[in-house]
């Protein structure tokens, strides 16, 4: 049951890696890579759970976080136009 789980995640991260790659602007790309982020945490903690490292938790929390500053930093520099 884990490795469907883990396959559709890693499956379910394609287009967002297309949106973050062709983008053609800054906030198609910022879109791509929060998801990309969503969906690698999601994969952390299913895998946190399915084999019971609780470990891994922690770093998707942290990842989540990170991930959430970073695209908020990004929003606020491409609402500011600066390149």
């Amino acid at each position: 049951m884990s490795v469907y789980v883990e396959v559709l995640l890693g499956l379910s991260a394609i287009p967002p890696l297309l949106v973050l790659w062709r983008g053609p602007s800054l906030w198609d790309r910022l879109t791509g890579a929060a998801s990309l982020n969503l969906r690698v945490t999601l994969f952390l903690a299913a895998h946190a759970a399915f084999s019971g490292h609780g470990l891994l938790l922690d770093v998707a929390l942290a990842y989540a976080i990170l991930g959430f500053l970073g695209t908020v930093l990004l929003a606020r520099f491409g609402e500011r136009g600066e390149r």
